[in-house]
């Protein structure tokens, strides 16, 4: 099905989002305009294309590649999806805010509690809306199709603040690409990011800082215990902030993450490429947040917290001064 243009869509970040949501809407016609820097994932694309494979069929045009946003300058776009790491947007953002039109909606498809309103301090926050994406996927080592592995239906997109008149036409082709897609109220989005986040902090560190898989975590006794103590304590923080899941989100969140796969998360290959992590988005915004209430637990967040810390300072992508006050400052002191 193909579907009018209109104005291009810009991607920031050809990773697994990116690709896939790019490989989806191009599918369907509309233009795209794919900002990668990294010149390894490039020359991948420019040697392969952009298909996907997996849980969905997809083998379309190779939309239009640029090495930078400052290659945006004077582009009128539909909207700007933002698909890179979190950790990238302290560099990213002022790239952008120096060449995008600030009318522009702007979308954070990014993991974590807290990038959209990053965004936000660079952008009108009217214009700006967050994503809760309910698929995954990888790009294998040597570039060939994006593999999808799952996508429990559907994605959500949220305001900031308020409504937004721009996003129901970018949800409807995003839906019609084959990514069900639903608006969110701005309550709605921070909640469900919340608990996506509750799902990714209890194994992310876990398995990053000891070197196993998700599938090998949940496996052995000791190590799925201390998945089920970081689960506990993300849904004391988020009970204490307003946010209740259900008498069953334990067990939801045990049952989710026995079905992840036998592969190491995203957060072990940042390390072993000596490069930041997401880890102040996931288990340390859960401490931050938590340390606020009394009576509140996040010691296994703090724990874990740490040892990635620990991690990117000793290769080299954090510097041993930039440590958060939330690990060091008086909060910290009272656990």
């Amino acid at each position: 099905m193909t579907m009018a243009t209109g104005k291009p869509i810009a991607v920031i970040g050809a990773g697994p989002v990116g690709s896939i949501v790019a490989a989806h809407l191009s599918s369907i016609g509309q233009e795209i305009l794919l900002v990668e820097c990294a010149e390894e994932r490039l020359e991948q694309l420019q040697a392969h294309g952009l298909a996907v494979t997996g849980t969905t069929q997809i083998d379309t045009q190779l939309p239009f590649l640029l090495k930078s946003v400052d290659d945006l300058a004077s582009i009128p776009l539909t909207a700007l999806f933002i698909c890179t790491k979190a950790w990238a947007l302290k560099t990213l953002l002022p790239q952008l805010a120096a060449v995008v039109d600030p009318s522009t909606p702007i979308i954070s498809f990014q993991n974590g509690i807290g990038p959209e309103d990053e965004i936000a301090t660079f952008f009108p926050r009217e214009n700006v809306s967050r994503a809760v994406v309910n698929f995954a996927g990888g790009v294998p080592p040597d570039g060939g199709p994006v593999v999808m592995q799952w996508f429990n239906a559907p994605n959500y997109i949220a305001p900031l603040d308020g409504s937004s008149t721009a996003l129901p036409p970018i949800i409807d082709k995003l839906t019609v690409a084959g990514l069900a897609t639903e608006l969110a109220s701005s309550h709605e989005i921070k909640k469900k990011v919340f608990f996506k986040t509750i799902l990714n902090s209890a194994l992310n560190a876990l398995c990053a800082s000891t070197g196993i898989t998700m599938r090998q975590a949940m496996g052995l006794p000791h190590t799925r215990n201390l998945a089920n103590m970081l689960i506990r304590e993300g849904l004391s923080v988020g009970s204490a902030v307003g946010y209740y899941y259900g008498e069953s989100s334990l067990q939801f969140c045990i049952h989710y993450l026995d079905n992840g796969g036998d592969h190491l998360p995203s957060m072990w290959k940042d390390l072993e490429r000596g490069l930041p992590t997401e880890i102040e988005y996931m288990n340390g915004k859960i401490v931050e947040i938590g340390s606020m209430f009394k009576n509140v637990d996040v010691d296994v967040n703090i724990f874990f917290t740490s040892m990635i810390i620990t991690r990117e300072i000793r290769s080299g992508a954090r510097k041993p001064e930039d440590i958060p006050e939330y690990l060091t400052g008086p909060l910290a002191s009272r656990h």
